[in-house]
């Protein structure tokens, strides 16, 4: 069985025909673009919590304009857990989904006192949409790009706790 290159390509055609994008691919395009919509709406009150600075970037890129936190920051994971503990009632944590991210993910939230919970479904989400492409926040960009014939369908956003949480 073909198996297909990207996310958002239609599996090759064993007869050689050239192929349009599958309705499957086309549906995660979309719901990649909405999940990517849903990030840049809550990080308007939320801090997005990254591994490292080519996260931010990307996601700088991919339009987020709120406050995006590096782990790697000089700190150990506890001190940093402490402080986001201390500054932040919630955090959208997007640590990368290869085995150091999870590894990091893992222990991140073990020391966190503040509410993470509520937004992991953005991190799990991308980790099944993108798992079998990409295992990176960073890699992001270029997954997007390769999308950019499909239009987004934005996403309403989850529940928000809209105004409990001050601006970073």
């Amino acid at each position: 069985m073909p198996v297909q290159s990207s996310l958002f390509e239609a599996a090759p055609d064993p007869a050689g025909a050239s192929s349009t994008p599958t309705t499957d691919a086309r549906l995660a395009a979309a719901r990649l673009h909405g999940l990517l919509h849903e990030l840049r709406l809550l990080n308007e009150e939320l801090p997005v919590i990254v591994e490292g600075r080519r996260d931010v970037d990307a996601l700088r890129r991919l339009g987020l304009k709120g406050a995006i936190l590096t782990l790697h920051c000089g700190r150990t994971v506890a001190a940093f857990a402490e402080q986001l503990s201390r500054r932040f009632p919630a955090v959208v944590l997007l640590l990368d989904w290869d085995r150091r991210g999870r590894q990091l993910h893992t222990q991140l939230t073990r020391l966190l006192e503040t509410d993470w919970e509520e937004y992991h479904y953005l991190r799990q989400e991308l980790i099944t949409l993108c798992k079998s492409t990409i295992s990176s926040v960073e890699e992001l960009p270029a997954l997007l790009a390769a999308s950019s014939t499909h239009p987004p369908v934005p996403a309403s956003p989850r529940k928000t706790t809209a105004g409990r949480h001050p601006a970073p």
